[in-house]
């Protein structure tokens, strides 16, 4: 398979960015690859399968790939052609002082899973690293951001289980991918699970199960989640009033939307729209300062 479009925009420093754009069509043959770097991709649009020794995962918008330098994949489009991720790439170095400990040499394992599931946090972080972009940010700015979204990454896994194998069935990620582009689709409305079970052909239960094998989350804790990815995108691009956002996302209670924003995202609805990307790397650098004294 020809490679994927990549275009670099920001080089140099501890962190590269590159906009990463695939244009394979949906069913193309895929082969082996291997990871030369650490990184960190986040999916911005497109749904595809990624293939580890931890077995196949699908995964779509909001979700985050975690690269080992010298790691072994495959990615397949079973569902859709093309995808396109934000990558962020880090010097290793960076990385072994991020994590606490001493440099070991390469290759070395950063990330002890392949993919996390969309987390509001990180998907706060790519929109403020595609504003830095956008506004002609410096090196710097992004630096931060790509640090920042490492430091959640690094908390995240240090809070769940490590990776899981899970089993190879190409019937589940069509059940589970069916249900994923419903919830994408209506996700402003009242979804319930025995609605989502029959789109994916399941029992209640076994879709329950299957779904949360297959992407990591819960069906409700995935939607509330595009339901924040949602409103991440309208505070920042646009100027309705927190409360039209609110409800237009799915929320039927402003209080409900802000307490889960601000748990979620870590500040409120209307402090994130004032919020910078300087204040955001610095409010996650004395979360990580107070966590180490701990």
């Amino acid at each position: 398979m020809a490679p994927a479009p990549r275009r670099e925009l920001a080089r140099d420093g501890l962190v590269r960015v590159f906009d990463y754009r695939c244009t394979a069509q949906k069913g193309a043959p895929s082969e082996p690859e291997q990871f030369t770097s650490a990184s960190i991709a986040v999916v911005r649009s497109g749904v595809f399968s990624f293939r580890s020794e931890h077995g196949p995962q699908l995964l779509t918008t909001g979700f985050a790939l975690l690269a080992n330098p010298g790691q072994q994949y495959e990615i397949s489009h079973e569902h859709a052609g093309g995808d396109r991720c934000l990558i962020f790439r880090f010097d290793e170095a960076t990385l072994e002082r991020l994590m606490g400990r001493g440099s070991r040499g390469s290759p070395r394992r950063y990330f002890a899973r392949s993919v996390l599931p969309p987390l509001p946090r990180v998907d706060a972080l790519r929109h403020l690293a595609e504003q830095c972009l956008a506004s002609g940010g410096a090196t710097l700015g992004l630096e931060e951001l790509g640090l920042a979204l490492a430091a959640n990454v690094f908390e995240q896994l240090g809070r769940g289980p490590g990776a899981e194998v899970t089993r190879d069935s190409r019937a589940a990620r069509d059940s589970v991918h069916a249900a994923l582009a419903e919830i994408e689709h209506a996700s402003a409305d009242e979804l319930r699970l025995g609605d989502l079970a029959r789109v994916a052909g399941l029992s209640p239960y076994h879709f329950l199960r299957v779904f949360k094998r297959e992407t990591g989350v819960t069906p409700h804790r995935y939607l509330m989640q595009v339901r924040l990815r949602r409103a991440l995108g309208l505070l920042r691009d646009t100027s309705r009033p927190v409360t039209e956002i609110a409800y237009d996302v799915g929320f039927g209670d402003l209080s409900n939307f802000i307490n889960t924003f601000r748990r979620e995202v870590g500040c409120s609805p209307a402090r994130f729209r004032k919020t910078t990307p300087e204040d955001w790397v610095r409010g996650v650098a004395e979360s990580v300062s107070r966590t180490a004294r701990v």
